[in-house]
């Protein structure tokens, strides 16, 4: 192994420390000027307070995603598209702000209140602020709006497991799987029947 002089070891460290400031600062610029966008889950995948499973994504959850849109910001909401509504409301659900949620996901109902999507969001943003009885009533409004919408079918099941009603859980589950037994909502609600 070959020695080498201190002045060489002074070079080799800077040389080192030199590089590391200058990959630091290129990586720091690319952040300051691109806004970092955490991948999280969205609300028509419940995400319960206990390990439990998943019922899936949505459509919706495409839009989400870094490099195929945007967050809305409250600017956003001047206008009154219940869209850009509820897509901030998604956010705030993912960020585990809830109460924000509800409110943001009931304006977009106002707005337009035939949005099944929107109905199913909001049933589970109720549940995980321990409002199961108005989730479980919005989830059937939602319904009622649209009885083939299949996730919203699965959320409700999903929710009246959660609370105890197996037999009305059970009745859901089939619902989503007669909806649609070969999709994801509908092998996930095949997954939940079999585990009530």
């Amino acid at each position: 192994m070959p020695k080498f002089s201190a002045l060489t070891w002074l070079v080799i460290i800077v040389a080192q420390i030199t590089y590391g400031l200058m990959v630091y600062a290129i990586t720091r610029s690319y952040y300051e000027q691109k806004p970092v966008v955490a991948v999280t889950p969205t609300p028509s995948a419940p995400v319960a307070p206990h390990p439990m499973p998943n019922p899936g994504s949505s459509p919706s959850q495409a839009a989400l995603n870094p490099g195929m849109g945007y967050t809305p910001t409250i600017e956003d909401l001047k206008e009154e598209d219940p869209k850009l509504i509820a897509r901030l409301a998604d956010s705030y659900f993912a960020q585990k702000n809830y109460p924000q949620a509800i409110e943001l996901y009931e304006r977009a109902l106002t707005i337009d209140p035939k949005d099944v999507e929107t109905y199913n969001d909001l049933g589970l943003a109720l549940f995980y602020t321990g409002q199961n009885a108005q989730a479980v009533d919005i989830l059937l409004a939602g319904i009622q709006q649209d009885g083939e919408f299949q996730r919203i079918r699965l959320s409700l099941g999903f929710i009246l497991a959660q609370i105890g009603d197996k037999e009305g859980a059970a009745a859901a589950f089939n619902k989503a799987i007669e909806l649609g037994a070969d999709n994801s909502v509908g092998r996930e609600a095949k997954r939940m029947l079999g585990e009530l």
